[in-house]
Parts: structure tokens; C-alpha cells; sequence
């Protein structure tokens, strides 16, 4: 008798499982059609010019980025992005796990200029074969290093701050569009209001033993935005976090980008370190003077490879920015509730 009870409580929560990946994972690219995958970025974006973007940090100016889409003659593609921040606080905007790490360097540095490049590697088919990250200062210029490399659907991670190395594996769900927590990415084509897809997310910002938080992306609807005195019609595209992987019970946004209707991203927002980070595109004159900048910028000396590997503590948080994973509002600034707005 019990079994019987037992058999139908198990067949109801089979049920309403199913129900929710079918609803949430199957039926989106079946209506709305395919969301963008690397194949279809990279094809729309190879003739164009390098990207340049200015960034400001709580809508005061603090920088610039540059993307670059590269074709090599073997068939693989490189995305290129550098970041330089003209002057980050990062003794006060870093979390806990960080500001140990930080501890190590000239504490006067930390008010320089500090620069973020990050390489995405593509096969001839257009996936993701291994990425590269590394932020560094003048004083420090691989202060953090993260390399990952996709083997199957896995992802073989590696972190290293000076002679310090964590090693971690991480899944990459099927069709997930992999990126930077700071490289925008300059075309989205193909959009259609609805779409959903997954995208995990990588910094080295976040703490060694979780470099990668798993996000969902969705085609909100239809928009305006003043861009070089125009007023251009895009599409609103939401991040937030994947409700299939975090025990949060509500979605947090996490990320805003705006897309005019032929694919171009012109605006791109996110939370970094508990304050609001906008990348906002520059011309392509204005991108061009921005290539040649950073053409002529001082290459990073080589560092000898790490004396020793060490786990770094277990107790460390997996959720960004040294909190626990129940609370969202953690990457919120003490007077604010949502930085991205």
C-alpha cells in the first residue's frame, strides 16, 4: 500500500522535473528559433573593425576596451579583448578572499592603472576549445592568471597568483555560449524575442575554487537607446542567474545588453566587484585610435611557472564576491539594491 504512494510521489516529481526542462530548455529554440552560438558571432563579426568600448563605473568614466576577431591560417579563430581600467580602487572594492591576495602587493599600486586581457580560441567549427585570462598592474602584471581548457563537456580550469596554482573541472552545458565577465561581445545576430540560453560566465575576480558561475541570458523584448545621437531600436537581452544551477529562489539580474536589430551589441552592463561596470560601443574611428594604443602598450614580462601547487582553501565562498550563496543582494553596494540600475 505504502508503495503504491510512494511510486506516484516519485512519478509526480519525475512529472513536474520534466515539465520544467521541456518548458524552460526544450520549447524556447523550437518557438523563438536558435539562440547565438559562437559559429554564428564569429561569421558576423569577422569583417568588421576592432571594437572599441569606453567603460564607466557607476556611470563615472574609468577606462576603455577593445575586442578583436582574428582568423588564423591553420582555420582557428582568436576573440581578443583588453580592459584597462585608468585607475580601479581595488582595496576597496574587493572581496575578502582578494584583498588577502592583495596583501601582497605595494598597497600604492593598487590605485595604477590596471589592465584585463582575455583570449577565446575557436576550432574551424566555430567551438570553444580553451580561453585565457589575466589580470595584471604595472607592478604586477599577471597578478591573476585563468586558463581554461574544454575537454568533452568539461572544463579543465586553472588559477595562478604568483607561485600559487588551483586546479578545478566545471561543466559547460550543451550549446552554452562561454564568455568574460569582461569581454562584451560585439554582435548577438539572430535575435528573437523569447530566446533563452545559457551562459557561464568566467573571471578571475571570482575565487579560486568557483571561477565560473553559471548564467541565463533571454531576449526581455524590444527597446530604445541614444547611441552617437541617434535613437536606435535594439533588443533588451537580460542575464540572470540560471535558476538549474543555484539554490537562489528568485532570479537576480546580472547583466544588461542592448543589441540593435542587425546584431550589433551597443551597450553592455554588468556587476563586477559590487558596483555597476557599463561598456558603451565607441565609433570605429574612435576604435581604430584605441587599436593603435594598445598596439603600442608594453607586453607582459614572463614569469617563471609556479614552484609549487597548492589547493587553495575549500572554505573559500563559491558565490562571487566573498559572500554566501543565499544572498544575491551581495553584489549590491551598502546603499543600493541593484547596481545595474
Amino acid at each position: 500500500m505504502y508503495s503504491r504512494w510512494v511510486n506516484m510521489a516519485v512519478l509526480l516529481l519525475w512529472l513536474s522535473t520534466m515539465g520544467w526542462l521541456v518548458t524552460s530548455k526544450v520549447l524556447p529554440p523550437l518557438l523563438v528559433g536558435e539562440p547565438p552560438s559562437f559559429k554564428t558571432i564569429v561569421e558576423a563579426g569577422q569583417s568588421e573593425l576592432p571594437v572599441g568600448w569606453q567603460l564607466a563605473m557607476q556611470d563615472r568614466p574609468v577606462g576603455w576596451a577593445l575586442t578583436t576577431i582574428t582568423a588564423q591560417p591553420d582555420g582557428l579563430t582568436e576573440i581578443a579583448s583588453h580592459v584597462h581600467f585608468d585607475e580601479l580602487p581595488l582595496a576597496q572594492l574587493a572581496p575578502a578572499w582578494l584583498r588577502s591576495l592583495l596583501r601582497l602587493v605595494d598597497q600604492s599600486s593598487l590605485r595604477q592603472p590596471m589592465d584585463a586581457r582575455s583570449v577565446l580560441f575557436l576550432d574551424p567549427l566555430g567551438r570553444l576549445t580553451r580561453f585565457e585570462s589575466t589580470i595584471g598592474m604595472e607592478t604586477a602584471d599577471d597578478l591573476i592568471t585563468l586558463k581554461g581548457e574544454i575537454v568533452g563537456s568539461q572544463i579543465l580550469l586553472t588559477v595562478r597568483s604568483g607561485d600559487f596554482l588551483y586546479r578545478s573541472e566545471a561543466h559547460l552545458p550543451s550549446g552554452a555560449l562561454l564568455s568574460d565577465s569582461l569581454q562584451p561581445h560585439t554582435k548577438l545576430p539572430g535575435l528573437r524575442q523569447g530566446q533563452v540560453w545559457t551562459v557561464p560566465v568566467y573571471s578571475p575576480l571570482r575565487p579560486p575554487n568557483s571561477p565560473l558561475e553559471i548564467l541565463q541570458a533571454e531576449v526581455e523584448g524590444k527597446d530604445l537607446l541614444l547611441w552617437e545621437e541617434r535613437v536606435e531600436p535594439v533588443w533588451l537581452v537580460v542575464y540572470k542567474n540560471d535558476p538549474g544551477s543555484s539554490l537562489l529562489k528568485r532570479q537576480e539580474t546580472r547583466g544588461r545588453l542592448w543589441v540593435r536589430r542587425d546584431g550589433t551589441v551597443l551597450r553592455h552592463e554588468v556587476g563586477i566587484l559590487g558596483a555597476k561596470l557599463t561598456f558603451s560601443r565607441l565609433t570605429d574611428h574612435e576604435a581604430l585610435s584605441l587599436k593603435q594604443l594598445a598596439d603600442t602598450a608594453s607586453i607582459p614580462k614572463p614569469r617563471p611557472e609556479p614552484t609549487h601547487v597548492e589547493h587553495w582553501p575549500l572554505h573559500w565562498p563559491a558565490f562571487p564576491f566573498g559572500t554566501s550563496e543565499g544572498s544575491a543582494d551581495s553584489l549590491l553596494p551598502p546603499d543600493s539594491h541593484d547596481p545595474l540600475r
